[in-house]
């Protein structure tokens, strides 16, 4: 009988014979036992938790009214009334309060001019500034020289006398009858007035398109409101 293999008594020896002895390891429970549920519920409550903080951030965006940035820079104030002073020929004589944009018609109007008022020579469109005042003047009192009646003014100011041309009544043509002024620069001045109410003051022809300080130093003193 041939002697088993080397091979062969190796492997004898490396089979376990079930007589082994075996380690025993207490591995700690764990402190919380979560489902599959369980965990699903979870997930599901911050899902929603989430929705519904970025839901009330947003009601709450919209509720607090603040426009957006490029909004907010288009925003300008309007006076919600104006405050003009009628004095001369009227009926009620004093300080009128008008609407914004009102017009020298709405002023006469809130006023009731006297029957020997000289009304005809107004611009009864032309629009009202805040703290302007119309001097109102009978018939036959104006000259040609003279300011005429009606002139928008400051509070406490009269109107000037001598040859000038008016700022606030003079047609396009009369406009171009000054040193440096042409037909555009004319309509530009009349443009002005209607927009702004009328002159303030003799500077604001700066603001006039086309008229700068060169231009302006020759007009100053053949101008008047």
């Amino acid at each position: 009988m041939a002697a088993p293999k080397i091979s062969e008594r190796i492997r004898e020896f490396t089979q376990p014979t079930g007589e082994e002895e075996l380690l025993h390891v207490d591995y700690p429970r764990p402190r919380v036992h979560i489902s599959h549920w369980q965990a699903c519920a979870v997930a599901i409550t911050v899902v929603v938790g989430v929705l519904v903080w970025l839901g009330l951030g947003s009601r709450h965006s919209d509720a607090s009214g603040m426009p957006e940035p490029a909004a907010m820079g288009s925003i300008t104030a309007e006076p919600s009334e104006i405050i003009v002073s009628v004095v001369g020929e009227v009926a009620a004589p004093g300080l009128k309060t008008l609407e914004p944009g009102a017009r020298i018609a709405d002023a006469l109007a809130a006023a009731t001019p006297l029957p020997e008022a000289e009304t005809m020579t107004l611009n009864q469109a032309q629009r009202l500034a805040d703290g302007q005042q119309l001097l109102i003047l009978p018939r036959g009192a104006l000259l040609p020289d003279a300011a005429l009646a009606g002139a928008p003014q400051t509070p406490g100011a009269a109107p000037g006398g001598g040859n000038k041309v008016s700022l606030n009544f003079a047609t396009a043509a009369e406009l171009m009858d000054l040193n440096g002024i042409g037909e555009v620069t004319a309509q530009a001045i009349v443009s002005f007035r209607e927009e702004q109410g009328g002159f303030q003051n003799i500077e604001e022809l700066l603001e006039v398109s086309g008229i700068g300080p060169a231009k302006f130093a020759k007009l100053k003193d053949n101008v008047q409101l």
